[in-house]
């Protein structure tokens, strides 16, 4: 069967599949698939991979979103590690080979297709691309060694893309920046269904986060508070991708790591928090997108307390206080106060949150109607 749609994320099939598609491009992914069963698969393309490295590159089959199809899009350029940023670069030729014909509508969140082997073909193909915003890379310290070639490769996509989306007012910024006031703004979301709303939170206070752990994240914060309330528990789930956070971290006693969890077991680790939290940096620290996680916090009926970043005020989601983060450490002493415990308030999330809605934005907008 024909693919229904042609599919570009920023991240490969491997972190796709072993994380459980939590991220942006992952859940719409899932969508599509979904709501395209009856029309044929989508092709997905992940973002090269160092041919040397695919032996670890593996993923079981049954973790494979329904009616997607993978396409391998290995390099064989050998990746330098003192400099990885240059890989999104140095392995764009491998796009020709993965992509032999164009004969199916785009969505594609990595710009830098738009300089790889395989874009005139893409254009001559003449077929409806849309373009969905994840961060603003002109401003991600990821992307700080490469901006000319992101500057080169936005410029280009948003040329030329029919349909662009984006995540948060910031990336909405970002594409009038390049011409592009026909921009949609389409927030971040969940899928309210998987999510359990009962507490299971037993012994101390717990703050739980969920999410990478780097450069995003307030390191002062969390210390300055981890040490105010040191009979409170403070738990993160998920990778660290910056070495400068690990030692403090391990060394505040309070402070529970529990690495990477995949996307299937949030919802049951999030019965044993008493609130989510969002510490992030605010101004230097923001990369121009929304926070998923404080719409999963809010499907479970965990308050949230964040700091005032980009978006968060704006979201209509109840029971979420958006604090500088002075006075964070001061609203959980507060909350600690009140038996230890704090109460889940559950409200039904708006249909607008939910990723299957904005699946269907995107694939109305590309003339493909969704089969759910």
């Amino acid at each position: 069967m024909n693919a229904a749609l042609l599919a570009f994320p920023m991240h490969g099939q491997h972190k796709l599949s072993n994380e459980g598609y939590r991220t942006r491009d992952g859940h719409l992914i899932e969508w599509f698939g979904k709501k395209l069963s009856g029309v044929g698969p989508v092709s997905v393309v992940s973002r090269p991979e160092p041919r040397i490295l695919a032996p670890l590159r593996r993923y079981p089959l049954h973790s494979i979103a329904y009616n997607t199809r993978p396409v391998r899009n290995d390099s064989w350029r050998i990746p330098v590690l003192r400099d990885r940023q240059r890989w999104w670069i140095e392995s764009l030729g491998a796009y020709a080979r993965a992509v032999p014909a164009v004969s199916q509508p785009i969505v594609t969140w990595n710009p830098f297709v738009s300089i790889s082997d395989a874009w005139r073909r893409i254009v001559e193909s003449r077929e409806l691309i849309a373009f969905d915003l994840l961060d603003d890379w002109t401003i991600h310290y990821a992307f700080q060694g490469v901006q000319k070639e992101v500057r080169t490769a936005y410029a280009k996509l948003f040329d030329r893309a029919d349909i662009i989306t984006a995540n948060a007012e910031g990336t909405v910024d970002l594409a009038k920046r390049f011409g592009r006031d026909d921009v949609v703004l389409l927030p971040n979301g969940c899928d309210p269904d998987r999510f359990l709303t009962e507490s299971r939170a037993t012994g101390p206070l717990t703050v739980g986060y969920v999410g990478k752990i780097g450069r995003r994240l307030n390191l002062e914060l969390i210390l300055h508070c981890a040490n105010a309330l040191p009979r409170a528990k403070f738990v993160f789930a998920g990778p660290i991708l910056d070495s400068e956070y690990k030692a403090p971290l391990e060394s505040t006693p309070n402070i529970d790591l529990l690495g990477d969890v995949h996307y299937t077991d949030v919802p049951q680790l999030l019965t044993h928090f008493d609130v989510g939290w969002v510490p992030h940096r605010v101004g230097s620290g923001e990369v121009g997108g929304d926070v998923i996680k404080t719409y999963e916090y809010r499907a479970a009926g965990l308050p949230v307390l964040s700091t005032p970043v980009g978006g968060v005020k704006e979201r209509g989601l109840d029971a979420v206080y958006a604090l500088d983060p002075s006075e964070h450490a001061d609203w959980l002493t507060g909350a600690q106060a009140k038996s230890g415990r704090v109460n889940r308030i559950v409200t039904p999330l708006p249909t607008s949150v939910k990723w299957s809605a904005k699946a269907d934005l995107i694939l109305n907008k590309l003339g493909l109607a969704g089969a759910l």
